[in-house]
């Protein structure tokens, strides 16, 4: 099976060759590798002109966003699979591989993803599900070394709620990227997220429980550089999505998203000394799904102390008192 790797890069000539060694380096065989340069102004495109493999195709455009870069990627692609990696992060030897053959197991799967590491400077997230808030809960302390199928519903309540799928991780189906269009590109931001759950609504997803993706976070990367953009972007794509949805179990999702991604919001507002906007965030999130948590919050912002350390000690005080009660230890004293 013909595996098509697309690889969107902007001014990301220091890394985009490692990136492109990753994939070159792939023990399945059978794979085009498409550096997608979306009209970067650096030497970008004299370091890729010094590489011979004729597996590795180089497509230059004028500058029109991520979305935009990915899209004409899979409108070069001749592969039976797609598979996304971004300029600035890795992959294990074995990913492809892996993956082909997990499909092969699994015709009814649209797709396929798997866990990954992820590096910041020093720090290392050797299994990047297992920190996560919901889907981690999903996997329930399993390990799953076979895969794991899981149904488009399951898969769709578990994105309303947190984005656990990277692109770098991700393999898609030509036939399922058919069926649900490639990536929006009136998004600049949060463009995977608003993919996912299109994808999610109709296909199922394999989940391969190994780290075959690396996720490297640098200062000038857009996962750190883009954050108020990228919170409010995700904010307005949960808000569409629960006034679109009347089915109640997904409207409750999708408000637990909403809830908390207006929470990092607002403190990433409140640590930047922008409180009136750290407030308005949780007022607004909480016009829309009515969880009194945001007028707490909202309140908090005011303090002399951060929120979070406040709920934290709070929290401490009240589950001491309980213990000093005998009630969790289930006697009284």
């Amino acid at each position: 099976m013909k595996v098509s790797v697309v690889i969107p890069t902007y001014n990301r000539a220091r890394v985009v060759g490692e990136a492109i060694d990753s994939a070159l380096a792939q023990t399945h065989e059978r794979l085009e590798v498409i550096v997608v340069d979306d009209g970067s102004t650096d030497d970008t495109a004299e370091r890729i002109g010094r590489r011979r493999d004729p597996r590795l195709r180089y497509v230059r455009r004028e500058h029109a966003g991520v979305s935009s870069a990915r899209n004409a990627g899979i409108a070069a692609a001749t592969g039976d699979l797609v598979s996304f990696l971004d300029s600035d992060d890795l992959w294990k030897p074995e990913k492809i591989e892996t993956e082909v053959a997990a499909l092969a197991r699994h015709p009814e799967a649209g797709g396929v993803f798997s866990d990954l590491e992820k590096r910041e400077g020093a720090t290392v997230v050797p299994s990047f599900m297992r920190r996560t808030r919901v889907f981690a809960r999903l996997l329930g302390g399993r390990a799953f070394p076979e895969g794991l199928l899981l149904p488009s519903r399951a898969l769709y309540l578990c994105l309303l709620q947190e984005i656990p799928i990277k692109t770098p991780a991700l393999t898609v189906r030509r036939s399922a990227l058919e069926r649900v269009g490639g990536f929006d590109e009136r998004w600049t931001s949060s463009e995977d997220w608003e993919f996912l759950l299109r994808l999610a609504r109709s296909e199922s997803l394999l989940y391969l429980d190994r780290p075959l993706a690396v996720i490297r976070v640098s200062t000038d990367s857009l996962r750190r550089g883009d954050q108020e953009r990228g919170e409010l972007t995700m904010l307005h794509l949960l808000a569409a999505e629960y006034h679109r949805l009347s089915d109640p179990e997904a409207r409750r999702a999708a408000a637990a998203g909403i809830v908390e991604r207006a929470k990092h919001l607002s403190w990433y507002y409140r640590d930047t000394g922008r409180r009136r906007a750290a407030m308005r965030t949780c007022l607004s999130a909480f016009l829309v799904v009515g969880d009194a948590e945001l007028l707490l919050r909202a309140l908090m912002v005011w303090g002399p102390e951060d929120p979070r350390r406040y709920l934290a000690r709070m929290l401490s005080t009240r589950v001491g008192r309980l213990l000093g009660y005998g009630v969790l230890s289930g006697s009284l004293v």
